[in-house]
């Protein structure tokens, strides 16, 4: 991966922090498929609704502060 520097922080480092935030929205969501107890599912969606809106946030940033775009598979924003 070429590493486009930008005052400290790097890109590299913006998509280290982006997977780690994707792969824990992935583990939280298996939680939900697992549970059984009303209560406990609720609470692993509100998690998982706040991991995705962070998510975004840090996609949008990383779009904006390099100049790059990125896609997902799973994305069908409208244009």
């Amino acid at each position: 991966m070429k590493v486009i520097e930008n005052g400290t922080e790097t890109i590299e480092i913006e998509f280290k922090k982006l997977n780690r935030i994707k792969s824990d929205l992935f583990k939280i969501a298996k939680c939900i498929d697992e549970c059984t107890n009303k209560s406990e599912k609720e609470f692993y969606q509100i998690i998982c609704l706040e991991y995705s809106k962070e998510l975004k946030q840090m996609k949008d940033s990383i779009e904006q502060t390099y100049n790059v775009e990125l896609h997902s598979c799973c994305t069908n924003r409208p244009k």
